[in-house]
């Protein structure tokens, strides 16, 4: 599944307020991952074997790496959705037959952020988020706000203005179930950056903090192939 396609099929059920609906995009998702964590050991298990009869083939080795990022960031994704569908569905059945004095959520401000965001507006989206977290501060779809507007600079691979506004959710939302996921991009993009040991030192972290989060398989993972490459260069 496309994550553009998977997009356009959630744009529905985020707002629909179905619990049947959410339950069962909820399913399919959580099938996406497990499948693309397959190929991800696949992958991997591959690379293992480059490594050990190719030493210095660059190209194949960076092509295995390039697949390896680019599951990395569908499963973040994946899993990222499933987040704000669990969110919104326990909210749902919490206020279920109670209409809520601050009126129906999401609110328009958030839902149209998050719509350019789906379609590929990152600059339009991070003001739409931007201007979300300074009004509604206190809202609780602001750790999703602030988290989206790391989310839209990482899409437009601005990797240390995107940490830093990664950052921002655990020192302003420590509580929010945002933090790992935040902390898995904050990782990511120290890669980016070249910064390996500190990146390395984050998903340790998550591994340590939230061990039974999906971001903890990704966390395991990674750190598997930063002892693989560092190994190799020995």
């Amino acid at each position: 599944m496309h994550i553009k396609s998977l997009a356009i099929l959630l744009m529905p059920f985020l707002f629909a307020g179905c619990a049947t609906a959410f339950q069962s995009d909820l399913s399919s998702l959580k099938s996406d991952v497990a499948q693309l964590q397959v190929r991800l050991n696949a992958i991997e298990s591959k690379q293992a074997d480059v490594y050990s009869k190719y030493e210095t083939n660059l190209v194949t080795t960076d092509t295995t790496n390039a697949s390896i990022q680019e599951l990395y960031k569908r499963i973040s994704q994946l899993s990222q959705r499933i987040q704000d569908l669990e969110a919104l569905s326990k909210k749902g059945n919490s206020s279920s037959g109670t209409k809520s004095s601050s009126g129906p959520l999401p609110s328009e401000a958030y839902k149209n952020a998050y719509n350019d965001f789906l379609v590929g507006k990152y600059d339009v989206a991070i003001v739409g988020f931007s201007t979300f977290v300074k009004k509604y501060g206190n809202n609780e779809l602001a750790p999703q706000a602030q988290f989206y507007i790391g989310e839209s600079l990482y899409a437009g691979n601005k990797w240390a203005e995107a940490y830093e506004q990664y950052k921002k959710i655990e020192e302003n939302y420590a509580g929010s179930d945002f933090v790992s996921s935040a902390r898995l991009k904050m990782a990511l993009c120290l890669e980016f950056l070249g910064k390996k040991g500190e990146s390395k030192a984050i998903l340790e972290s998550i591994l340590s903090e939230y061990p039974n989060s999906p971001e903890a398989f990704t966390a395991k993972e990674k750190i598997k192939i930063y002892s693989n490459a560092k190994s190799e260069q020995k």
